[in-house]
């Protein structure tokens, strides 16, 4: 039997049969701008809020005062979740992908983390530059977080002047379960949008679906 895990994301859940498989690795990929970060840390904030359920936010970008900054306008407040043992935000260095791994075992092992988000898995691609190092690495990554059991959201940035890839390299969209494809049209009447472009042993919405972003975080519209 599948346990699915709900994201809280509002209107997102009934798109793929009640949530993301326990312990599976999502892709959440788009163009810049295009509200990962928010979705992450959304993601983040329900389970510490609703379900009990620890996570760890890292991030290879931004710093853990401007990412408590940010979500405190959609009422979470990391810090005081921090401060309270539920979520930690780790800063890892792009360079650093050879002890990454480590970090992230030991942050899950220490806190008994149910759900996990790297936010992104792009700078580490641009550090190692070369395909087979990069598909050693994820690969080597995920197949560690499998085996924890770890629920697991990883973002990557599609460059501005790509349009077949769904990553910087063509390389994380192979090896996760479930790629989410976020999108920011600006000629557009509704102008995000969100797409399921795979999810294993799932029967998802093959559509795209407009959503926005409300002062409580991203709420998908129904079509």
């Amino acid at each position: 039997m599948i346990t699915r895990i709900p994201t809280g994301i509002p209107g997102l859940d009934s798109l793929m049969q009640g949530g993301f498989i326990e312990g599976s690795i999502n892709l959440i990929t788009g163009r810049t701008g295009t509200s990962k970060s928010i979705l992450c840390s959304q993601f983040l904030n329900y389970g510490a809020t609703k379900l009990n359920q620890k996570g760890l936010y890292i991030t290879s970008e931004e710093t853990t005062g401007n990412i408590v900054r940010s979500m405190k306008q959609f009422g979470w407040d990391f810090d005081n979740l921090e401060k309270k043992g539920m979520i930690k935000i780790l800063e890892v260095q792009p360079f650093e992908a050879k002890i990454v791994i480590s970090k992230i075992t030991e942050a899950i092992e220490a806190m008994k983390l149910q759900r996990l988000v790297i936010d992104s898995v792009s700078m580490f691609e641009y550090t190692l530059e070369d395909q087979s190092r990069i598909r050693k690495f994820l690969y080597t990554l995920f197949k560690r977080l499998r085996e924890m059991n770890i629920l697991t959201i990883v973002t990557s940035e599609i460059p501005e002047e790509v349009n077949a890839r769904l990553s910087q390299f063509g390389a994380v969209e192979f090896l996760v379960d479930t790629v989410i494809k976020l999108q920011y049209m600006e000629l557009a009447d509704t102008r995000r949008s969100l797409m399921i472009r795979k999810m294993r042993m799932t029967n998802h919405s093959p559509n795209i679906h407009p959503f926005e972003i409300t002062k409580t975080g991203v709420n998908i519209l129904s079509i």
